[in-house]
This record gives C-alpha cells, sequence and structure tokens, in this order.
C-alpha cells in the first residue's frame, strides 16, 4: 500500500524533532566538558553543573533515539509507530499549553514571540493529531501491519 504524503511529513518533523534532541545532547555535553575541565573544575558548584550536564545530555540522547525510531515506525507505517505518536503528539499539546502559561513570568522570553511559538507549534501538532486519527490513515497503518512478512 502506498504511503500518504501526510505521513511523510509526519515522520520528516519527527527526524527534525529527534535531530533538535541531538543537538541539545550536545549543547548539555559541552556544559558539562566544560564544567569538568575548567580552572574551577572542582569547585562543587561545578562539578553539580557537569552532573547536570551529563543527565541532561543522556536524556535527550535517549529521546532523540526513541524519535528518531518512532519516525522510523511511522515511515514503515507501523501500527504501534501510529499510537505511539498520537499519544507522543496528545501529552506535546498539553505540555506546551501548560508550559505557555508557566513561563509568563519570566521575563526574558519576550510575550509575543513566545504566544507566537507556542500557538505555531500547537497548531502543527494538531494538525498530525487529527491527520492520524483520520480512518483512510489509520486504514493504511493497519493494512500494512496486517500484513504477513516475507
Amino acid at each position: 500500500m502506498k504511503r500518504p504524503f501526510g505521513v511523510t511529513i509526519i515522520a520528516v518533523l519527527a527526524f527534525f524533532g529527534a535531530a533538535i534532541l541531538a543537538l541539545g545532547a550536545a549543547g548539555f555535553f559541552f556544559v558539562a566538558f566544560m564544567g569538568m575541565t575548567g580552572g574551577d573544575s572542582g569547585d562543587p558548584a561545578s562539578v553539580a553543573i557537569a552532573g547536570m550536564g551529563v543527565a541532561g545530555g543522556f536524556s535527550l540522547l535517549v529521546l532523540a533515539g526513541v524519535a528518531g525510531c518512532l519516525a522510523i515506525g511511522v515511515l514503515e507505517l507501523r501500527e504501534w509507530a501510529r499510537i505511539v505518536s498520537v499519544a507522543s503528539i496528545a501529552a506535546g499539546i498539553g505540555f506546551t499549553i501548560l508550559s505557555l502559561f508557566a513561563v509568563r513570568r519570566y521575563v526574558v522570553l519576550p510575550a509575543v514571540p513566545s504566544i507566537y511559538c507556542h500557538l505555531l507549534v500547537v497548531t502543527t501538532a494538531v494538525w498530525m493529531l487529527a491527520y492520524l486519527l483520520l480512518p483512510r490513515v489509520k486504514q493504511v497503518f493497519s493494512a500494512v501491519t496486517a500484513r504477513p512478512a516475507h
């Protein structure tokens, strides 16, 4: 069965998200490296920052791997990937809306760009969620998953 174009777009967005997570992990590892090798590397604050950098970098690296595997599953039209994507997107919408209200007190984030970016993310996620829940898209995923492997 032919993969719908919207599914390809969703997989590309998932790969893009995995790349951003991997770049974030690299940033965390860089901060950890700087904390471990700087002139004040024995300072308890530097040790704590290095530890948080390693933990944050590892966490983001794991999430990047999960996002990459999920994108591959979506490209291969696996039903488990559609279900996990729907759950992840729904949770992401909720957390994005929550973060919009949680960061309002931070002065360093201008309100208009923050609201615009949050609305862009939520709009994209709602489209992805609605698309993956379309009956014809669900049918494509279930038809490919039900087909025996050769």
